[in-house]
């Protein structure tokens, strides 16, 4: 009988010890993300042969500990944990058997991404078989593998693979030549932005990455290399939306479930890899509008001026990173309206709080854009054009059938077609796009990586599904009442919703060309979507009825064909860069 009780209590240590690391988790939760993006510069910098020992006693580890469990005395007392174990350990051995050929060559990110989630699934087992498998673990657990897929995502794309207007290092110009200006000069530009390409854009993401490669070459980095670890800024970014993200899911109501669902999406979304390794100001300005969103539904609970700083300061960060910005503060601005005329006997507080919503925001926000106005004349909403004569324009296909043309011969590759790189025509509906480059962006297609066409449909179609249930599922939760949602967040919600589909949708039309129909210029629909998607599962799970729950279950499925098949595909891309 003692022997069964001290048996028990060592299942029962284990699992305290991955909730205590939870805990650790939950309680500093971006520390923590900055703190692993860290550890990760030796990864990232290419230590191959401090590595390769690293990866190579990671796997002895986790068979040794996987053994050393099991001889410890835990057998028929609990078959379904001695299973797991067995079962952990035999894959974890295989694992490093199938990549040997990875150590070899030194391609980590077949390694980590694969390790690391197989490593994920054990310890989810694990849990299961000591009934230790709650929300918050489960939660853990995602926030681990999306980690891990950000991780190997920046170690298989180096920074000047698969990105968006930034050229190449020492080019001058796009985002690249951005950064190396500030690095090398210290100060912002002095002559007109217009002149350079991309130097437009606001310069807080290039500031902070030209003071990170600054930081690292004093301390002895190469430069080549301290360029590259750029990439560690973006995965932080990255990592930050994620745990923002679920957060907004949490103050949304959403629990159960319905969070993890959610969660789900968002942490073992494509989209977010790729922003994980594009080192442009995509991700960051992502960040500060999820922080808007995440700060304001927060101040409507709690009405103090502290919130109220943290959403000036997110939008107008996020306008030093990238005017899109903006977008958020329409909705946030109804919110204000409402609980203004709401609570109109306490309109000195809130006449306070709104003077200095604006004395914070309004300087940081304009900053750039006056300060380029009064020295040169440029525009505050300007944007540099393609011309009409560019390979990609596709300004010349009727508005109708760029809106509403479903062709199935667009869906036959899932890659986003640029005449420009072989591909059969030029990609003209938005829609298509957007689901297209959310999943593979411009350059993950056949031009670069061979690959598995039935996967990456998979993972195409069901992100379609879901984006299709997500939809619908907003339309529900916009209209039904529930007590864990009042009608001014779903209002606010709602807002920013259309606001960014709509202006997608506008700079499509007005900038009609192939690279403007991206996923990057509407991320914040993910999460919204994700968040629809989470509630809807929520109520189907809840309604204890059997249609119900087996409809639940359905979107769950498609969640997992979804997470699995990127997953796939992902390791067929890193697969064929390493026979490169």
């Amino acid at each position: 009988m003692e022997q069964v009780k001290e048996k028990a209590a060592r299942s029962s240590e284990t699992g305290g010890v991955i909730s205590s690391i939870a805990g650790t988790f939950y309680s500093h939760p971006i520390l923590t993300a900055a703190v692993l993006c860290v550890m990760s510069m030796p990864i990232a910098t290419g230590a191959v042969s401090v590595m390769k020992s690293l990866l190579i006693c990671f796997y002895i580890l986790l068979i040794g500990a996987a053994a050393a469990i099991y001889s410890a005395g835990i057998s028929g007392q609990n078959k379904k944990l001695r299973s797991v174990i067995i079962i952990s350990s035999s894959a974890a051995a295989a694992a490093f058997l199938f990549f040997y050929e990875s150590f070899i060559k030194g391609s980590y990110s077949i390694v980590i991404m694969n390790g690391g989630i197989a490593l994920c699934v054990g310890i989810f087992f694990y849990l299961y078989a000591c009934n230790k498998l709650n929300t918050r673990n489960i939660i853990l657990l995602l926030f681990a593998a999306g980690f891990i897929m950000r991780l190997s995502y920046i170690l298989m794309m180096s920074a000047g693979m698969i990105q968006h207007d930034v050229y190449t290092i020492g080019a001058g110009a796009g985002h690249s030549g951005y950064i190396e200006y500030l690095y090398e000069n210290g100060h912002l530009p002095d002559f007109d932005v217009r002149q350079v390409d991309q130097f437009y854009h606001p310069p807080l993401h290039h500031i902070i990455a030209a003071v990170w490669m600054r930081i690292q070459t004093m301390s002895g980095t190469e430069y080549a290399a301290a360029y590259e670890n750029i990439q560690l800024l973006t995965l932080f970014y990255s990592s930050v939306c994620l745990i923002l993200s679920y957060k907004i899911f949490r103050r949304a109501g959403l629990s159960g479930a319905a969070l993890i669902t959610a969660t789900a999406i968002i942490a073992l979304c494509p989209t977010f890899y790729i922003l994980s390794g594009s080192i442009n100001n995509d991700i960051l300005s992502i960040t500060f509008m999820l922080g808007a969103v995440l700060n304001t539904m927060y101040w409507y609970k709690s009405r103090n001026i502290g919130r109220i700083i943290c959403i000036a300061l997110c939008i107008g960060l996020g306008m030093m990173t990238k005017l899109s910005v903006w977008m958020v503060a329409p909705a946030v601005a109804l919110v204000f309206i409402f609980v203004f005329f709401t609570s109109i006997k306490d309109w000195l507080k809130y006449l306070v709080q709104y003077s200095v919503f604006i004395i914070v925001c309004a300087p940081i926000a304009l900053f750039w854009s006056v300060r380029n106005f009064l020295m040169w004349g440029v525009p505050f909403t300007f944007v540099q054009r393609l011309s009409e004569k560019s390979a990609q324009y596709v300004g010349d296909i009727p508005l109708l059938t760029r809106l509403f043309d479903f062709s199935p011969y667009q869906f036959a590759d899932t890659a986003p077609q640029f005449v420009m790189y072989k591909g059969s025509y030029n990609e003209y509906n938005p829609l298509i796009g957007f689901f297209k480059t959310s999943m593979f962006d411009e350059g993950i297609s056949v031009r670069r990586f061979s690959r598995l066409p039935g996967f990456s449909h998979i993972l195409l179609f069901s992100a379609i599904a879901l984006g299709i249930i997500a939809f619908a599922a907003m339309i529900v939760m916009f209209v039904r009442k529930n007590p864990k949602q009042d009608s001014v967040t779903k209002a606010f919600l709602g807002m920013i919703y259309f606001v960014i589909l709509g202006m997608y949708y506008y700079f499509c039309i007005d900038y009609p060309h192939v690279c403007t129909m991206n996923v990057r210029y509407g991320v914040p629909l993910i999460v919204i979507g994700a968040l629809s998607a989470g509630y809807l599962v929520g109520e189907l799970i809840n309604s204890k009825k059997k249609a119900a729950l087996t409809a639940g279950g359905v979107i769950c499925a498609v969640t997992a064909i979804y997470a699995v098949s990127g997953f796939v595909v992902f390791n067929i891309c890193a697969e064929s860069l390493l026979k490169l």
